[in-house]
């Protein structure tokens, strides 16, 4: 951020530029700043001050702060006023090609000043405007020095400084580092190994921990879907014992041997009855209903080599099996077994008990499913039986390594099947005894969270891969130590080890040659930099000796020299364009003197025609203003040097009590239309002083305009009569804008007006007019499209509905106040845009005594 320590303010008036200039020499004396340096920023300053002086504030009173300071090598200068927002880096550049006389006038300061300087920004704070400027100045001696140099010596200076430094640089930086290559190989190809080997082992150890993620969880699918097929069959033939139940007249049935009459070590039906259940005939009916569904049950076991039996219980008491055991006790009822009650709790639905001991003490998990009878009650239940090895083997078994295994948990992490299930004292609930790493990776399955993990469990590091089976709520878990997948990617690790030193040897080995023939390269470069640079100075100096010699007799007046031009590069295109440029300068200088005087000609009549029309409008506003019946004021401003509107206020009468409001907008700019202004108000004031009627001054007016007017020009007029004792107010209107008016204190509205033709353009046109009554504190503002219709940058107008609320804004202000208020909100709003029209306005405030 840059510190400014230098301050001074100046009034804004041009008569301070040399105080400017006076304190900005002090402040550039402390600088070390070459002179061309400080004559581009005194330059710059002056046209940015007289801008200011001019500009920001419209002809009024204001000041400018300046401001200086230093950011590194940088001047930096700031400019700060409170006028008009007005940026003038908006303003594109003017055509310096173009001849002086189809230019358009001014930019010329600006252009210079962004040429010079570094950086120039403008920024509006508040409401200030702040322009920044920045130049880079060097030391005195140094810059001025060198510039002294012939450009030949320049040339060949640069390039040798430049190529040898570069080349010195080069060499040295290659040398050292040459010097420390073999230590620096050594170090980077270690770290290039070792960086290759563990990201090698990294990324072998990632794929084969995704590939056994991938396997456990296909295999975890495939035995849900090998499960959830035992579930569907149970149901699909609980769902064909109801069916029996619901319809028993369409099966016979046979007959089903007690459990103990049974054949044995064959797959057959048998029964057995709950103890205190009779053999009574319900009983025997129920019994062959179930019997017709014995091949059913069967086809369960032959297509599923999982299962070893089937059986059933029912709510009367009857226990049936089809399986090849013949076991057997009096006392088993099989409506108290688990298998049975949480069939029947679940109504209908598979379930899956997790591994428990059964009846006759053997390990088991079992599916089971409740059944209805022909009442639609759930009446029994069909189950079956899988063995946890059966489980190893078969469902979760994997092609793992020597030391890996597969096990199930049930949701509460407890082991379902487990290789080692069978050994003397194990655990079948882990979460008991495990610790560490082991214990939370048991934690996060009961939670659901699966995936890889590396635990320690028996003293020995394994990977954890796990899945689950959404059939069971059971979790397939695989455990492979961590040394069987680590072994073989140090054998890669060290195979890319054994080529990293081999790579680092031949580096040693070739890098003393390469110090040698470098050296001599850097020999041969620096002889052939030497007579490259001198040539090519040469080459490039003598051309531009001859131009400088020429130019500077055409510099001296010699227009009649052509220089000699040999070839097609720059040079000779510029020799080219010298010798254009002395034979078009020959007729430019005859023709701008020409020009000039007539330029100057012409600007002296607008300015005094500009003088004459100014002064032919009312400006003594103290003479009407002092009036007890009224305050006023108007100002016009033309687009051009001078302009087609015109304001006119006067007394009708010897004893000042009626009044004349006019206002009018000849069609077109400039001379043509400030002419027409001069006819039209003088005729408008003769008439309105002659008759005191608005509309027949308006109907006189336009049979005179029109009668010699062969450019069809025309003039919207207003035209309004005031008894300022009475307050009445006749008022005719000739395509003018309506007026803002406001009454018994309220805001400023739109006049309604009666719209006649403009006067030039129709010899028959007729006029009316019309009246209103003026009370204390009424108010009134007349104006040119200039104010409605100006428009900003982006060519938006400033439109009624802006004007009329900022007009409502200021309601309070006097005339003068007012005027002013509503003119500086346009030139905000504009904000630079060039003025499009003439900008003409009366503010009028009605306040009689009474």
């Amino acid at each position: 951020m840059v510190h400014f320590d230098k301050e001074i303010v100046l009034s804004a008036n041009t008569g301070e530029l040399d105080t400017l200039q006076d304190w900005l020499g002090a402040v550039l004396d402390k600088t070390c700043c070459a002179s061309r340096t400080r004559d581009q920023i005194a330059v710059a300053a002056e046209e940015i001050f007289v801008n200011i002086c001019r500009y920001a504030y419209s002809g009024g009173e204001g000041s400018a702060r300046v401001m200086a300071g230093m950011d590194k090598s940088r001047f930096v200068m700031r400019f700060e006023d409170s006028g008009i927002a007005f940026n003038p880096l908006d303003h594109a550049s003017p055509d310096i090609t173009a001849p002086i006389a189809d230019r358009e006038p001014g930019g010329l300061g600006i252009f210079i000043m962004r040429k010079w300087m570094d950086r120039v920004e403008y920024s509006r704070a508040g409401d200030k405007n702040q322009l920044t400027l920045y130049k880079t100045i060097g030391g005195k001696k140094a810059v001025e020095s060198f510039r002294n140099i012939k450009i030949g010596i320049k040339i060949l200076s640069v390039v040798l400084s430049v190529s040898l430094l570069t080349l010195s640089i080069i060499s040295l930086v290659s040398y050292t580092q040459m010097l420390d290559l073999a230590k620096y190989s050594q170090e980077a190809n270690v770290q290039l190994g070792n960086t290759i080997s563990f990201e090698s082992k990294n990324a072998l150890l990632e794929q084969a921990q995704e590939y056994m993620k991938n396997i456990v969880a296909t295999k975890a699918d495939l035995s849900n879907a090998r499960l959830l097929q035992i579930s569907m069959e149970l149901t699909a033939r609980a769902s064909f014992i109801e069916q029996v139940y619901t319809h028993p007249e369409k099966f016979v049935g046979s007959f089903i041997p007690q459990i103990p009459d049974a054949p044995k070590e064959i797959a057959a039906a048998k029964y057995m009855l709950a103890p205190g259940v009779r053999n009574t005939a319900d009983i025997r009916q129920e019994l062959r209903l179930i019997s017709s569904a014995e091949f059913g049950l069967a086809s369960i076991l032959e297509a599923n080599s999982l299962l070893n039996n089937i059986y059933l219980g029912t709510e009367s008491g009857i226990f049936f099996r089809y399986s090849e055991s013949n076991l057997y006790d009096s006392a088993y009822d099989p409506r108290t077994r688990p298998w049975y009650t949480a069939a029947m709790n679940s109504q209908g639905r598979a379930i899956w008990l997790d591994t428990h001991v059964d009846y006759y003490g053997r390990l088991l998990i079992t599916c089971s499913v409740a059944f209805k009878n022909s009442a639609g009650v759930y009446s029994g239940v069909l189950a079956t039986n899988i063995t946890p090895d059966v489980i190893i083997e078969n469902i979760i078994a994997l092609p793992t390594g020597a030391g890996s295994y597969a096990f199930l948990l049930d949701k509460n992490c407890t082991y379902i099947a487990h290789p080692r299930y069978k050994e003397p004292g194990f655990n079948m609930n882990p979460l008991e005894d495990a610790e560490g790493s082991w214990r939370a990776a048991l934690l996060d399955m009961a939670d659901n969270i699966y995936g890889t993990a590396i635990v320690e469990t028996g003293g020995e590091e394994y990977y954890l891969f796990s899945a689950p089976l959404t059939e069971t709520d059971w979790k397939l878990c695989v455990m492979i130590p961590v040394l069987e997948i680590i072994t073989p990617l140090e054998r890669v690790q060290t195979t890319i080890d054994t080529f990293t030193l081999e790579a680092q040897h031949y580096i040693k080995k070739n890098l003393s040659s390469a110090v040698m023939r470098f050296a001599a390269i850097f020999a041969v470069a620096v002889i052939f930099i030497i007579a490259f640079s001198y040539t090519l100075s040469l080459a490039i100096t003598r051309p531009i000796e001859v131009l400088s010699r020429n130019v500077r007799k055409i510099g001296e007046g010699a227009l009649d020299i052509q220089i000699p031009v040999n070839g097609s590069d720059e040079v000779a295109e510029l020799g080219k364009a010298f010798n254009r440029m002395t034979g078009d300068l020959k007729g430019y200088i005859l023709n701008i003197e020409k020009v000039t005087a007539e330029k100057e000609r012409i600007n002296s009549e607008l300015n005094i025609s500009a003088k004459i029309q100014n002064d032919m409008l009312p400006a003594n506003f103290p003479k009407f203003s002092g009036n007890e019946y009224f305050s006023v004021f108007a100002k016009m401003v033309p687009a051009k040097e001078v302009g087609g509107d015109f304001y006119d206020f006067f007394y009708l009468d010897e004893k000042e009590t009626k009044l004349a409001l006019v206002i009018a907008d000849v069609s077109g700019k400039g001379v043509p239309a400030s002419l027409f202004m001069v006819i039209a108000k003088t005729l408008v004031k003769q008439q309105m002083l002659h008759t005191n009627d608005p509309a027949g001054t308006l109907t006189a007016v336009n049979k005179l305009l029109c009668e010699n007017n062969p450019r069809s020009m025309f003039v919207t007029v207003l035209i309004c009569s005031i008894d300022l004792v009475s307050g009445e107010m006749i008022y005719t209107n000739a395509g003018h804008n309506p007026p803002l008016v406001s009454t018994l204190g309220g805001g400023y509205q739109f006049m309604e007006l009666k719209r006649g033709l403009p006067p030039g353009m129709m010899e028959t046109s007729v006029y009316r007019q019309c009246s209103m009554q003026l009370h204390s504190g009424d108010k009134l503002y007349l104006y040119t499209d200039g104010i409605n219709e100006a428009m900003n940058r982006e060519n938006k107008e400033w439109g009624n509905d802006r004007f009329l609320k900022t007009a409502n804004k200021y309601i309070d202000l006097g005339p003068e106040a007012f005027d002013t208020a509503i003119r500086a909100r346009l030139t905000e709003f504009v904000s630079g845009a060039e003025q499009s029209d003439d900008i003409t306005t009366i503010a009028f405030t009605y306040n009689p005594l009474n």
